[in-house]
């Protein structure tokens, strides 16, 4: 499958990132205590086992949604950054300790606003992308009819 709408890209790119990030987080955190906050962090991201294997899952579920049909793609990439957007809010207010972030100013906040902010961006890029492919005809779609 040739990837070449907007949030089949980034959902491939973020999906390698998250997946290498949780991967590695487990160097950092190792397997026992899953959500407790041991100080564990890299480059100065606090985490904990729970927060590797949410890493885990979203880089592996945005891995199979680039394999997807475009339109479901963007639907994933679009929910997924609004995941993150969430996170980030309910870091600010210091209400994840769940994932070892205790601080409302800790980094890993605004990581998380931005690595959201840009996943709702290209997911909606690739919309428009896909919009364009079916007004021009390149889905089998052709002109669209005007409802009343």
């Amino acid at each position: 499958m040739e990837n070449t709408n907007a949030a089949q890209l980034f959902a491939v790119v973020a999906g390698a990132f998250y997946a290498a990030l949780g991967v590695v987080g487990f160097a950092f955190t190792g397997f026992t205590g899953v959500v407790t906050d041991g100080g564990d962090n890299i480059i100065g991201f606090d985490l904990n086992i729970f927060h590797n294997v949410v890493h885990l899952a979203i880089g592996f579920g945005f891995l199979i949604a680039s394999r997807l049909d475009a339109t479901i793609t963007q639907g994933i990439v679009i929910g997924g950054g609004l995941v993150y957007i969430l996170a980030a809010l309910l870091g600010f207010l210091n209400e994840l300790q769940i994932l070892s972030i205790d601080s409302s100013v800790s980094a890993i906040n605004f990581f998380h606003l931005v690595s959201g902010s840009a996943a709702v961006l290209f997911g909606l890029i690739g919309a428009r992308q896909t919009d364009a492919e079916f007004d021009s005809g390149e889905r089998g779609g052709g002109h669209r009819s005007a409802r009343a």
